[in-house]
């Protein structure tokens, strides 16, 4: 099993836009909108007007308020907590954004944030149940679960997995909220969060090992294998067979295995994304990388 070296994080090849010398991917984007809530918190006094007007309550959604369906992860207190998890998000999120790319992981997030809140305005018309939700919390669990799944054996100190730390994490808010035994609607964010989490990194195909999780099929554009309609090749075919002759099929070259040198580069560059995450590599690297990944898939 590889360790999990929390290296190089943040760099980014595929930038939504650079502000200075700093690429803005994702990641930091969100984290940088987290970072200046605490000032606004600050700013906007005992009363946090603006603040209000962001966070999650299913109530306020039914009565018209549906801006709050995605605003709800902006609004952060500033405290020690809110910098742990903000760093938190910053490392997990720049390792799954390096791998997963920037449009999917954008699209993760998005799943995150809009499914959790409408199934909880759901939960609140059909039962009453009410409460309100704020902060990066409940996205930074669904980024924690979508790691664990994709790399379920990578190691943080002292050594303990990742579907390990998930897990924990996950049955430890599960026990807080039910002991306080008036967060029914933090229960109901909180396993939709989970789930969410699981079936997107799993429809998206980053969650190959997770074969007991169901794989629900996604348009290409969303991870999803691309469908290739038949009826209109067959139509061209049927045009083109009275004029054309078909040609015997060319023998297919046989596959040329790795040489040692090749496979030892290979293991470099992997031993490399292990250490320092997908973002360390070099253009060149990541062409020999995917060149491989190609030569694999056609095998299997």
């Amino acid at each position: 099993m590889r360790s999990f070296n929390m290296g190089r994080f943040g760099g980014s090849d595929d930038p939504w836009f650079r502000v200075g010398n700093v690429d803005v991917n994702t990641t930091i984007f969100v984290v940088g909108l987290g970072v200046l809530s605490i000032f606004v918190w600050a700013i906007e006094g005992p009363s946090h007007p603006l603040f209000r007007e962001m966070w999650f309550d299913p109530s306020l959604v039914a009565d018209g308020h549906v801006w709050r369906l995605v605003t709800w992860p902006i609004p952060n207190d500033p405290d020690i907590w809110t910098i742990i998890l903000f760093a938190v998000f910053f490392m997990l999120g720049s390792q799954l954004e390096a791998s997963m790319g920037r449009r999917l992981f954008t699209t993760f997030l998005v799943v995150l944030l809009v499914i959790p809140p409408v199934v909880a305005t759901l939960f609140h018309l059909v039962t009453g149940g009410d409460g309100i939700v704020l902060g990066l919390r409940f996205l930074e669990l669904g980024v924690l679960v979508g790691f664990a799944l994709r790399i379920p054996n990578a190691r943080f100190w002292p050594g303990i997995p990742a579907w390990a730390i998930a897990g924990g994490i996950v049955v430890l808010d599960l026990l807080q909220y039910v002991g306080v035994r008036n967060q029914g609607m933090s229960i109901m964010f909180l396993l939709t969060t989970v789930a969410v989490a699981m079936l997107a990194i799993r429809a998206m195909g980053f969650a190959e090992e997770a074969d007991w999780l169901p794989k629900i099929p996604l348009p290409a554009s969303f991870g999803g294998e691309p469908k290739r309609s038949s009826r209109s090749t067959s139509k061209r075919k049927r045009r083109g067979r009275g004029n054309l002759t078909v040609a015997p099929a060319a023998p297919s070259a046989p596959r040329r295995p790795l040489s040692r040198l090749e496979e030892a580069e290979i293991d470099a560059i992997l031993d490399q994304v292990s250490a320092q995450g997908m973002a360390s590599l070099t253009p060149e690297q990541r062409k020999r990388l995917e060149e491989h990944s190609k030569r694999l898939r056609r095998r299997d």
